[in-house]
C-alpha cells in the first residue's frame, strides 16, 4: 500500500470516528436509547464501520463523553476566568457552564466508570479552586465554607441542573439561570449581572 494511500485511510478513519461521535451526540441528546445501528446511520456510515471504531455502544458512549469533557474545558478556557474580578469570573464560569448544560445531557445516558468520571472533572476542579482562592482574597467570597466543600458543591449543582433537563422538569435555559444563583449565592458572591 502506498504511502498516499495510507495517509487517506487514516483520514478516513478519522472523519467517520468524529461523525460517529457526533451523531451520537445529537441522537442521544433526542433518543437517549439510540442504537449502534440508529447512530451509524445520523453519521451516514454502517452499521459495521460504528463497530470497527467502537466495537460495542458504551466504547463509543465513553468517545461520547471524552468530546463532551474535551469541549466543555475548551468552553469554560474561553471564558477567561482568570481576569477580572472573581465574582465576574465566576459569573462567566456559570454562564460558560450554563451553554454545556443541553448538550451534555447525551453523556449522561449511561453509567460511565466512576474513575474515568472523577478524572473528568479534574481540569474544572483546578479551576475553581483558583477562583475560590482569588475571590476569598479579594473579599468576594464567603470564607466560611471549605474550598473543597465549594467545589464539590458546584459540581454537584450542575449535576443536578443536568438531571432537571433530562427529565424534563426545567429547560436548559432555566436550569443554567438556576445553576448560576445557586452557585452565586453559596459563595456568597454578588452577581455582577444581577438581572440574570
Amino acid at each position: 500500500m502506498s504511502e498516499i494511500r495510507r495517509r487517506r485511510q487514516r483520514v478516513e478513519v478519522g472523519r467517520n470516528r468524529a461523525a460517529l461521535v457526533e451523531a451520537a451526540i445529537r441522537t442521544l441528546a433526542e433518543r437517549p436509547e439510540a442504537s449502534m445501528a440508529e447512530i451509524a446511520s445520523a453519521a451516514g456510515v454502517a452499521r459495521q464501520t460504528a463497530h470497527a471504531h467502537f466495537g460495542t455502544r458504551e466504547v463509543l458512549l465513553a468517545a461520547v463523553r471524552d468530546e463532551l469533557s474535551r469541549r466543555a474545558i475548551a468552553v469554560l478556557d474561553a471564558a477567561d476566568i482568570e481576569h477580572g474580578t472573581a465574582s465576574e469570573a465566576l459569573g462567566r464560569f456559570l454562564d460558560a457552564t450554563g451553554t454545556l448544560l443541553a448538550e451534555q445531557v447525551a453523556s449522561s445516558h449511561a453509567a460511565a466508570d466512576s474513575e474515568q468520571e472523577a478524572a473528568r472533572h479534574v481540569p474544572v476542579e483546578q479551576r475553581l479552586e483558583a477562583l475560590i482562592r482569588r475571590g476569598r482574597d479579594s473579599g468576594e467570597f464567603t470564607t466560611d465554607l471549605e474550598t473543597g466543600w465549594l467545589v464539590a458543591a458546584t459540581i454537584a449543582l450542575g449535576h443536578t441542573a443536568d438531571h432537571q433537563i433530562r427529565i424534563g422538569r426545567l429547560d436548559a435555559q432555566v436550569a443554567a439561570s438556576q445553576f448560576r444563583t445557586s452557585v452565586m449565592h453559596l459563595y456568597g458572591a454578588n452577581d455582577p449581572d444581577p438581572a440574570r
